[in-house]
């Protein structure tokens, strides 16, 4: 019997960093005025999840991401009780109808009350409802020496997705950089990817990335910009 209490408190902790809540859906879209959308959180189990909803306005700056608490988009509940097999339904709504002039960007934070517990960071766009419209990609090539990063602007008023991130060389070879999701640029904003290095210095090729309604976008770069060095604070 101690051999079998020993044996169950070492597997504990692991099945409790183990336990997950599914989610759907992953990205969420809200309509800037009447309107509210709804996120469906089920626990397989085995163990119990305990949190809360918050929500984290979202900007991208360059070189970083930043969040703050926001009180324009509110959940109901906030306080989450799953046991196991559990299912609950959380929905989001604008704190108010005013329209937007932009769309406004947003993480839903799932924080779990146990630390063991992982932690769910789920994207949310409220705009308004104009139809489809698609993000405008600017590629630039920034060279630092032999390290390379990939700097995209999004001129457009939605923000891009980008997933399967590859590179194209001249004569029409191609690489898979980045498999599945490489991450998001906000509308009116910028984000950069570092590259692995290449012996031709990505002279002459081009990107490819696939947008979140599956059309594939070419990104052929500015001629290769220098990184400017950080200042000595002399």
């Amino acid at each position: 019997m101690r051999r079998l209490l020993l044996l169950l408190a070492a597997v504990l902790p692991i099945a409790a960093q183990a336990q997950a809540l599914e989610q759907v859906p992953t990205t969420l879209h809200l309509p800037a005025a009447q309107g509210r959308t709804e996120l469906w959180l089920h626990n397989p189990g085995p163990g119990h999840w305990r949190g809360q909803v918050q929500i984290w306005a979202w900007d991208q700056q360059p070189g970083a991401e930043h969040l703050q608490r926001s009180g324009q988009v509110l959940a109901s509940p906030t306080l989450l009780d799953l046991p196991a097999g559990a299912r609950q339904r959380v929905w989001l709504l604008p704190a108010s109808s005013a329209p937007v002039a932009a769309e406004q960007a947003f993480r839903i934070i799932l924080a779990p009350a146990e630390p063991a517990m992982p932690r769910y960071s789920l994207p949310l766009f409220r705009s308004e409802p104009v139809g489809p419209a698609s993000p405008s990609l600017q590629a630039e090539l920034v060279a630092n020496g032999s390290q390379f990063m990939l700097r995209l602007f999004n001129g457009g008023t939605r923000h891009a997705r980008l997933s399967d991130l590859a590179y194209e060389t001249a004569d029409g070879q191609r690489s898979l950089l980045l498999p599945g999701l490489a991450g998001y640029v906000l509308a009116a904003r910028q984000r950069r990817w570092q590259l692995p290095p290449r012996a031709d210095g990505y002279a002459g090729g081009r990107f490819h990335a696939r947008l979140q309604d599956g059309t594939e976008v070419i990104l052929a770069p500015q001629t290769p910009a220098i990184a400017a060095r950080q200042s000595s604070g002399l």
